[in-house]
């Protein structure tokens, strides 16, 4: 998780220093990077960002083991089953978006390779494709593990209950993680939806959306460290 969030905040940091060389010397022809490698390193950092996404899923799936089958330890002891999990995020966030990068969805605008806020196909193939399937996973997931302690909680041994007590701790760090990801989505879909319905969007749309995104994504690290439990020890031990 960390590490995609840090190769993320790379490619974006990238791209707000393109944006601001192309405004502050418009004219430059080496500046303009209407290339296919503009495409390829927004290709390349939403890669990271979905992986990150995925991340918040397996998490959710490894607290459901450990919950609901928790007789079977193999499901979330085995850390080579985790390993094999984080190849198939890998692949899910390569794959899945490869028909907006083929499709020709990534645009340039604004000195830097994105999907256009008014195209409608783009943000509802990106929307489907890359923002929705973890996410609603990730909801799924956490709805029947929620489901199933409330119909077993009264059968809890005292050690399960400790162990969902804690677990709930990373449940609610999920639950916040949902929240700060489905704000980040909001902005670009309602821009898609104003330009539809009243022909116009204003200049500042595409930065708010950008705005937005970083705001989520740095609660959304916030949040992984506020319930990050080792990060918790470590302050309490320098605390004492």
């Amino acid at each position: 998780m960390y590490l995609n969030v840090f190769i993320f905040a790379l490619f974006t940091l990238d791209m707000f220093i393109s944006m601001i060389k192309g405004h502050i010397k418009p004219y430059a022809p080496e500046l303009h990077n209407n290339t296919l490698w503009c495409r390829l390193k927004i290709y390349l950092s939403t890669i990271a960002l979905i992986s990150a996404l995925y991340s918040n899923t397996l998490q959710a799936l490894h607290r459901l083991f450990k919950i609901v089958y928790y007789k079977h330890p193999f499901l979330f002891r085995n850390l080579h089953l985790y390993i094999f999990g984080i190849f198939i995020q890998v692949f899910l966030s390569a794959s899945l978006q490869l028909p907006i990068l083929l499709l020709g969805d990534y645009d340039y605008e604004d000195y830097h390779c994105q999907v256009y806020l008014t195209n409608w196909r783009g943000i509802a193939r990106g929307a489907s494709l890359v923002w929705l399937p973890p996410v609603l996973l990730t909801i799924v997931i956490y709805a029947y593990t929620m489901r199933y302690i409330r119909r077993h909680v009264s059968t809890f041994t005292l050690l399960q209950k400790k162990r969902i007590d804690r677990d709930f701790t990373v449940i609610r760090r999920i639950l916040w993680l949902i929240i700060f990801i489905v704000l980040f989505g909001i902005p670009a879909c309602s821009t898609t939806i104003v330009y539809y319905i009243f022909g116009y969007v204003g200049w500042w749309a595409n930065h708010l959306t950008w705005l937005t995104f970083i705001l989520s994504f740095s609660g959304m690290s916030i949040v992984h460290t506020y319930y990050a439990p080792h990060i918790r020890a470590l302050l309490s031990g320098t605390r004492n």
